[in-house]
C-alpha cells in the first residue's frame, strides 16, 4: 500500500513533464499510469499512457487500445483503440528488427564453417522457430481468455480495478504472442538461409562461405 500511495505522489505532475520518456524510465511511467487509472483518475492516466506510447512504450499502446475499444473511462473509440494499437505493433517490429539485427551481427561473427555444424545450426533454428511460434500461440489464447473474464466479471460487477487488470493481461499477452511469433519466424528464416548455404554438385557436397 505504501509503495502505491508513492508511485501516485511521484505520478503528480508527470502528465504535464513526461515528454519524450527515457527508454530505462518506461516502466515507472507506465506503473504511475496504472496507479492514476485504478484511483479513476482516467484523464490524467490516459494522457500519460498516451505520452508512453509515444516514447515507445508498446504495453501502453495495447493499453489505450483496450481502453477505447471498450469505452473504459474513455469514449468508446475503434478509430482510436486502432490507432494505438497499430502504433504498438510498429513499436514492435521496430524494436524486433533491431534485435534481429544485432543477433544476426553477432551470428555472423559466431557463424558454423563445416557442413555438420551448418546442418545442426539450422535444424536446431528451425526447431526453435516452431517451438516459439507454438508458444506464441498458446500464450495469445491464454491471455485473451483469462482477460475476457477478468473484464466480463469487472464489467458485471462495475470493478475498474478487473477492467484495468483483464485490460493489462490482454494486453500484455498479446504483446509476448507478437515478440514471439516474430523471433520464431526470424528463427525459421535464419534456419532457411543456412541451408542455401549448402550446395550440391554431382556427387560432392560443399558450404559455401
Amino acid at each position: 500500500m505504501k509503495k502505491i500511495v508513492f508511485i501516485l505522489a511521484c505520478s503528480i505532475g508527470l502528465v504535464s513533464f513526461a515528454q519524450n520518456i527515457p527508454a530505462d524510465s518506461l516502466d515507472f511511467y507506465r506503473r504511475s499510469a496504472h496507479v492514476l487509472l485504478i484511483e479513476k483518475k482516467v484523464d490524467e492516466a490516459v494522457e500519460l499512457y498516451k505520452k508512453l506510447a509515444l516514447s515507445g512504450d508498446a504495453l501502453s499502446g495495447y493499453q489505450l487500445h483496450e481502453l477505447y475499444s471498450q469505452g473504459n473511462g474513455v469514449p468508446k473509440d475503434p478509430q482510436e483503440a486502432e490507432k494505438w494499437r497499430s502504433l504498438a505493433e510498429e513499436t514492435l517490429a521496430l524494436k524486433a528488427q533491431q534485435a534481429q539485427a544485432k543477433a544476426a551481427e553477432k551470428k555472423s561473427e559466431e557463424s558454423p564453417q563445416t557442413l555438420e555444424e551448418v546442418l545442426n545450426e539450422s535444424g536446431r533454428l528451425i526447431e526453435r522457430g516452431g517451438r516459439e511460434k507454438n508458444t506464441a500461440i498458446i500464450v495469445g489464447l491464454a491471455g485473451g481468455a483469462v482477460g475476457s473474464a477478468l473484464i466480463t466479471v469487472g464489467m458485471t460487477q462495475q470493478s475498474i480495478a478487473a477492467d484495468v487488470a483483464g485490460g493489462i493481461i490482454m494486453g500484455g499477452c498479446g504483446i509476448a504472442a507478437f515478440v514471439l511469433e516474430i523471433v520464431g519466424n526470424n528463427h525459421i528464416r535464419q534456419g532457411g538461409e543456412l541451408m542455401r548455404r549448402v550446395k550440391i554438385s554431382g556427387n560432392g557436397i560443399s558450404v559455401s562461405f
